[in-house]
């Protein structure tokens, strides 16, 4: 395996011969290439190479794998993770196994931050890969099983010196499951049947049950490919290379029986399964031989009860990938046969009763730093807002330790109607001290937890500018304000039940916000039992890879709001947040949808309405128009991206006449 450091590949224009011969360590004279395949997140390239005269020889062809070059697709991929987790099993995964189903790799390499990534794999002549619509030869189902059960067999065990990443929780959850199934329906109603409707509807209706009952200790485990089907197989290679799978990007530690299940669900007949189903999977069996922890009938039982983890793939990845008349081809037979499979095996009867999922709710420790992730785009943030409309004043505090990068990044704003914009921001602090004190010769701020989950403290002392227009501050090349002194002392006391969020490491909580703000000397708030919110979240976070809208309202009957409507490139938009009515337990959103009025030439947020749904509530949909404005400018010093970041706060009325105050964000990424 090459070393992940010779050079970053973005495009397939920038391999060269030079590349080529330091991945190989020898002296390639020209390379030639040609496209292979159509994939929708990434690219394949046959590189045909010839030696320089005395050069040691090597391969005469290598396979080259890179991002998709169409910029939205490019956007999933890494927001997905999909590259980095293709690379990081080939240099960290692959070379444990040692087994002749998995390609050479000579290079890999995924940096976020450069937006590059590359494979350098072996070309496995002249095997050919598997057509998933036409389905698999009862020769080819035979081979993938049993070599499925080899690689079973060595990922278990190299267990112990496999990376700790790859145990990793997938993100999937119940309301994404839900949102996803709707929208798929919604797409292809028409060429949908009543049993798909049953199979999926019930599926994902107990979601976050069947996938906790997976994570028991008596589960059998082992290494699962994610995506086991015969587009990511090659059959026929020479030199006792018959069966080679590739496209290693889903690929995690999961139940045994999930591969097997997909496979035998999405790739082979239905006529072909029901005649043959007992002799493929007792091929499968017996090659695991000894290593076998399970009676075969056991691993019938198994595929049955597991039957159901393919599923999500055929109705998510249509929604999330770039849409084409050959994939509407291909997820929908995916679905059709797997839905066969399901009803076949009366699998349905296997799964837990529905149920509305529970909210989770984060620890007390984790208002304290955690450890720094790999990532260099790792990110641990505080966020901290209040609104109070009486006092005409509202003011956001973000605190962004960035430990892989030169400094972590501080903003606190203050705003609202006929005052300037006040803005004291940092983005690169050298020194954020373990409990959270910046000094610096312009801000000093504590952020300290007083009781954890229950009182938040934050100070500040520092030098802020004053802008008479709150676009300034998303203006290129960047205008300066006048320098005024600015002075908060504010506490956040909890008023809703915590929330954790599903999808990343975050948590959210409802406030009322006491303590004083001070401008130039002068307090121009003391507020007292204000609406406030603050949040907490930590991981890799790339500002410039999708827009969203984040939003936090409290109205005047003591119902607290959170919500997140996440706008991916090329994909349905997400939700996630909760609702709590007064006196009533908290509810997670099953949608938010934001829709704006943006100044264009300020790009500031003139008006809005946000919609928040719920399972058996009626939806709540608040018109916003702001009253302050505290805009920001998010620049990557790597690559230029930008994006504009446009926060503001306002007194809202519900449709149904109830009032409140809050504070919304948009993420506003430009592509250039």
């Amino acid at each position: 395996m090459g070393s992940q450091d010779i050079n970053f590949v973005h495009t397939v224009g920038d391999v060269t011969a030079e590349f080529l011969s330091s991945v190989l360590n020898t002296d390639i004279a020209e390379v030639s290439s040609q496209r292979i395949g159509t994939g929708l997140i990434g690219e394949c390239h046959r590189f045909r190479l010839q030696y320089a005269l005395g050069a040691s020889e090597g391969p005469s062809s290598v396979m080259l794998k890179t991002a998709a070059a169409d910029v939205d697709s490019r956007s999933t991929g890494k927001s997905l993770k999909l590259y980095q987790r293709e690379a990081l099993f080939y240099s960290e995964v692959a070379p444990t196994l040692a087994i002749p189903c998995l390609a050479k790799c000579y290079h890999s390499a995924a940096n976020v931050e450069q937006d590059a990534f590359d494979l350098v794999l072996e070309d496995i002549h002249p095997a050919e890969p598997g057509n998933d619509l036409t389905g698999a030869s009862l020769e080819q189902a035979h081979v993938a099983l049993v070599e499925l059960a080899r690689l079973q067999i060595a990922s278990v065990k190299s267990k112990n010196t496999l990376p700790e990443w790859l145990h990793e929780d997938p993100a999937a959850s119940q309301s994404l499951c839900e949102t996803m199934w709707k929208r798929f329906a919604e797409r292809y109603q028409d060429k949908l049947k009543p049993q798909h409707h049953r199979v999926c509807e019930r599926f994902v209706a107990c979601f976050d049950n069947y996938s906790q009952s997976f994570r028991a200790p008596e589960t059998a485990k082992c290494l699962v490919h994610g995506d086991y089907r015969l587009d990511n197989m090659l059959f026929g290679g020479d030199s006792g290379r018959g069966f080679v799978v590739v496209d290693w990007q889903t690929m995690s530690w999961g139940p045994m029986f999930q591969d097997v299940a997909y496979f035998l669900g999405c790739c082979v007949e239905p006529e072909i399964r029901r005649a043959h189903s007992n002799e493929l999977l007792r091929a499968y069996y017996d090659a695991l031989g000894a290593n076998a922890t399970f009676t075969f009938d056991q691993c019938q039982e198994g595929v049955r009860r597991q039957s159901f983890l393919g599923l999500g793939r055929a109705f998510i990845a249509p929604m999330i990938l770039e849409r084409t008349e050959c994939g509407d081809d291909l997820f929908l037979t995916l679905l059709d046969r797997l839905v066969n499979l399901i009803l076949d095996l009366d699998a349905l009867e296997t799964l837990p009763a529905p149920s509305t999922p529970t909210p989770l709710r984060p620890d007390p420790q984790d208002e304290q730093r955690h450890p720094s992730g790999e990532d260099s785009l790792h990110n641990e943030s505080w966020y901290f807002d209040v609104a109070d409309p009486e006092q005409a004043t509202g003011v956001w505090i973000r605190l962004g330790v960035l430990p892989h990068q030169p400094g972590s990044w501080y903003a606190a704003l203050i705003c609202g109607p006929g005052q300037p914009t006040i803005a004291v921001v940092d983005f690169n602090v050298k020194t954020v001290t373990e409990d959270l004190t910046i000094d610096t010769p312009h801000i000093k701020a504590s952020h300290t937890a007083v009781s954890p989950l229950k009182q938040y403290r934050v100070t500040l002392t520092g030098l802020g500018e004053a802008f008479d227009d709150p676009a300034d501050l998303l203006r290129r090349p960047h205008v300066r304000g006048r320098q005024v002194p600015v002075d908060l002392d504010l506490t956040w006391h909890t008023v809703s039940t915590p929330y954790k969020w599903r999808m990343l490491a975050r948590y959210e909580i409802s406030c009322t916000v006491s303590g004083t703000v001070k401008i130039g000397g002068r307090t121009i708030s003391t507020f007292n039992h204000a609406y406030g919110q603050r949040d907490h979240s930590w991981g890799p976070r790339d500002w410039w890879a999708a827009d969203w809208v984040w939003t936090a309202f409290h109205l005047e009957d003591g119902t607290h709001l959170h919500g997140v409507e996440i706008r991916m490139p090329k994909m349905p938009k997400m939700a996630a947040g909760y609702r709590q009515d007064k006196d009533s337990t908290i509810v997670e959103l099953s949608g938010v949808v934001a829709t704006e009025e943006v100044d264009e030439e300020t790009h500031l947020i003139r008006s809005a309405t946000i919609s928040y749904s719920c399972a058996g509530k009626e939806d709540i949909v608040l018109d916003f128009e702001p009253a302050g404005n505290a805009p920001l400018l998010l620049e990557s010093t790597k690559d230029g991206r930008f994006s504009y970041f446009p926060r503001c706060w306002a007194k809202v009325q519900a449709r149904d006449g109830r009032k409140g105050v809050g504070w919304v964000e948009w993420n506003n990424v430009q592509h250039q």
